[in-house]
């Protein structure tokens, strides 16, 4: 029978060192939101006192930041929502302020992009993350005894025990192939690895393939003599995937130009045109930048932070992969990497850092935040505590 008290039960998840960490959530299995814990009258979310907060905290940590608080739907910063250089004066002509607008490479942050492409495409064909991944490997590929017993959830999870012997479909073959760390594998435990969602270059197109049409799986499997063409067809399969059920679904209309590459809305850049990361604050060393297409499942993507958040709050509408999905994605920390309890609920974050780029990211239930920097010189990525802390402060 049921009551007007909210009835908690605790969902055991286990982290990386196999610690466990309780997760309340309601009866009917949601997480629980905004001001769900609150005996105090409520409080009113103030998106722009977060904004001083995190410009308080950027300003002059960084070679340059941008910033975007979606709140209900609605974007809010101050200023320009950022501070700093895009491309520091060292790079000139070509020089540019950074700001809410400003793309950059926003590192493994991109895994966040990853989780919502498997779980649209397991979707679409009816399966469930206890889907196990060996029948979408290529057909010459010998997967391990352990590797057959591992599913979309786990591989999600980061909880494989998978060796990561490179990025390059070869590598991938190797581990597909190859021992597993047993400890992970058979306990379970949370450990962060890239090849988890690397993997996803080769799954998805497969998945994709074999549950399409009979031309479409023929096609790859007469590539599979031919691994370094087989390997560009299946990036390009990835993010054909990605731009069309992640990227359009969430509104953007040039999803078609959106990659892990620089790119404007008409055309890809160059490193002499784009934004790019700093190893110095003061921009006293040429900026770098990577086409990270080979990698596409686990790191790169070049986008602002303003579109990153509409593509979060689209996710939170349900507009990319179903209710189901994304609460899956939030209990189960898929596509993100940990959780704050915090004064108004449940927080899930995913950081990026690496390759002169440091960002984080924060679902805090009716909003979201995206923090990206250009130089790694501040905490905002190491520090989850940085961005919950503004935000239970950011209320009145």
């Amino acid at each position: 029978m049921k009551t007007k008290n909210i009835l908690l039960v605790i969902v055991t998840v286990i982290a990386c060192s196999c610690k466990k960490e309780d997760i309340k959530v309601k009866a009917d299995g949601k997480i629980a939101g905004i001001g769900e814990f609150s005996n105090t009258p409520p409080k009113t979310f103030d998106p722009l006192l977060m904004a001083e907060k995190i410009d308080a905290y950027m300003n002059g940590k960084v070679a340059g930041y941008g910033y975007t608080i979606m709140h209900e739907g609605k974007p809010y910063f101050l200023n320009q929502g950022g501070g700093g250089w895009a491309r520091h004066r060292v790079d000139a002509p070509n020089i540019a302020r950074h700001n809410y607008q400003a793309r950059q490479g926003i590192a493994n942050a991109a895994k966040f992009v990853t989780a919502l492409a498997t779980i649209t495409l397991l979707e679409k064909y009816g399966l469930s993350l206890n889907e196990k991944i060996y029948p979408y490997l290529p057909t010459n590929w010998k997967p391990s005894d352990e590797f057959k017993q591992l599913t979309f959830g786990r591989l999600l999870e980061h909880r494989t025990g998978l060796i990561n012997y490179g990025r390059r479909l070869a590598d991938y073959k190797k581990t597909v192939e190859g021992a597993v760390n047993t400890v992970i594998f058979e306990d379970g435990c949370r450990v962060y690895d890239d090849v988890n969602y690397g993997l996803a270059v080769v799954l998805l197109p497969y998945l994709r393939a074999k549950k399409g049409t009979v031309t479409e799986y023929n096609t790859l499997k007469a590539l599979e003599s031919q691994p370094l063409e087989l390997e560009e067809s299946l990036v390009y399969r990835l993010l054909g995937h990605i731009k069309m059920n992640v990227f359009k679904p969430a509104g953007f209309p040039y999803f078609n130009m959106m990659d892990y590459t620089p790119w404007s809305n008409s055309s890809y850049l160059t490193a002499y045109e784009c934004n790019l990361g700093y190893s110095t604050i003061d921009g006293s060393t040429p900026g770098v930048i990577k086409d990270e297409r080979m990698i596409a499942g686990a790191r790169g993507l070049y986008i602002s932070a303003s579109e990153f958040t509409q593509l979060q709050y689209a996710a939170t509408q349900y507009k990319i992969v179903s209710k189901e999905g994304y609460e899956a994605m939030r209990t189960q920390l898929l596509g993100f990497d940990g959780a704050v309890m915090g004064a108004h609920g449940r927080y899930t974050w995913k950081k990026g850092s690496g390759e002169k780029f440091e960002t984080m990211i924060y679902d805090f239930g009716k909003t979201q935040v995206a923090v990206f920097a250009n130089s790694m010189h501040s905490q905002i990525s190491d520090d989850p505590s940085i961005l919950s802390k503004a935000f239970d402060e950011s209320w009145k």
